[in-house]
């Protein structure tokens, strides 16, 4: 699960009604990991969450384990694309030029309410809370160019809920998940491309990067028993039958070949 932020919002004219419309991601936007949400990015999931008629949840800063921070319910939600005539006044001209994910949403009131619902209603009404952001999961994505430069486009996604938060939260979880292997296979080459490189390992949660190394270890398990070497390492001679047989390379072996490549790398970052 990931999280994205945005800041643009505005609450209903009377905060006691609770109500509040946001723009919870914007399309276009190229944030600080290279992250782009893609136009059509929540067609999927807007829908499916219509057919099961249940609410998409409103929480305060993603908190889910704990029911007193679910605290509203979406009431609408709607891809913008550019140029579309729904696109509020308030929000900026990059918004309006590239669209985003719109909602509408009401917090809980009355005496059912939660402590956290009542602040919330306030912080926002005061604007002293001004971001919202949202958690989801990526089913479709990929390298792509926007504007000449190199981003991952985020093409489909699977929406959870959105937040109200003090300060967004911004991709804090996997980037690769199923993909250890396919990195694993080519390491050796995406250390050459060190911009690449950093964005994929820096948003690695701990066990995607255990992942990595565990199909790094595993590679050179294959290569060795299969009678090759591994990269940047002398043939080993054949030895006398009846020898101790050399034994696979452990996790650690691999964590060591991973150190050594991300110190590569920051040589090569230091020299550039």
């Amino acid at each position: 699960m990931k999280f994205k932020a945005c800041t643009a919002f505005k609450v209903a004219d009377d905060m006691a009604s609770g109500q509040f419309e946001a723009i919870v991601s914007v399309f276009g936007n190229i944030d600080h990991v290279g992250d782009v949400v893609m136009p059509g990015a929540f067609t999927e999931t807007l829908a499916a969450w219509k057919a099961t008629g249940d609410p998409i949840p409103v929480l305060w800063s993603h908190r889910m384990d704990d029911p007193r921070f679910s605290i509203g319910v979406v009431q609408e939600a709607a891809e913008l694309m550019p140029g579309d005539a729904r696109i509020p006044e308030w929000v900026d001209t990059w918004i309006k030029e590239h669209g985003g994910l719109w909602v509408r949403a009401q917090l809980d009131m009355g005496a059912d309410a939660s402590e956290v619902a009542v602040a919330a209603r306030k912080l926002l009404a005061d604007r002293r809370v001004k971001q919202f952001s949202f958690a989801y999961d990526t089913l479709d994505s990929g390298w792509g160019k926007v504007d000449g430069q190199e981003v991952y486009e985020l093409r489909k996604l699977g929406l959870f809920e959105v937040s109200c938060t003090l300060v967004g939260c911004n991709d804090l979880t996997q980037l690769l998940g199923a993909k250890a292997a396919a990195l694993a296979s080519g390491w050796s080459d995406l250390i050459k491309e060190p911009t690449k490189f950093a964005r994929l390992v820096s948003d690695m949660t701990e066990a995607e990067f255990r992942a990595v190394l565990d199909e790094m270890a595993k590679a050179d398990s294959g290569r060795r028993n299969d009678g090759g070497t591994t990269e940047g390492e002398p043939a080993k001679r054949e030895e006398p039958e009846g020898a101790k047989r050399e034994e696979p390379p452990t996790l650690d072996a691999a964590t060591d070949r991973l150190l050594a490549d991300l110190s590569l790398l920051e040589l090569e970052v230091a020299l550039s």
